[in-house]
């Protein structure tokens, strides 16, 4: 089953997960926090992880960081395919670029709320 690890501190990236199960994401993936038991182990099997303070996805022993973890959940949803595509045809260079100007000041942007979830949405969620 494929794991999406997020910053579980981060108002944006819970509500992105949010989104992502709204839109239509696979009962397949589930959420883990970059802070839980199950990100713990990611790190002690994949030394790499450890460098990479961002979302990251897990298939198999696949590993996607950055924008291309994101890239390729949004190629996921049926509604936002091209979405996907679009932000693949990107460079990737420009794609992280966008990635981490957006991280690295998302405590500086609007203001938002932790939406509360629905026993469907909290079912993606693990180390909760």
């Amino acid at each position: 089953m494929p794991i999406i690890y997020y910053d579980g501190n981060c108002v944006y990236c819970y509500n992105y997960a949010i989104w992502l199960i709204q839109n239509g994401l696979s009962t397949r993936y589930q959420f883990a926090t970059l802070q839980g038991e199950s990100a713990q182990h990611l790190m002690e099997n994949y030394p790499e992880a450890r460098q990479i303070d961002s979302v990251i996805l897990q298939e198999g022993d696949t590993l996607k960081f950055k924008s291309d973890a994101i890239a390729r959940l949004i190629t996921s949803l049926t509604n936002y395919k091209w979405l996907g595509i679009l932000l693949h045809l990107t460079p990737k260079v420009l794609r992280d670029f966008g990635y981490q100007l957006f991280a690295d000041n998302r405590n500086h942007m609007w203001k938002t709320h932790w939406h509360k979830p629905n026993d469907y949405e909290q079912s993606f969620f693990i180390d909760n």
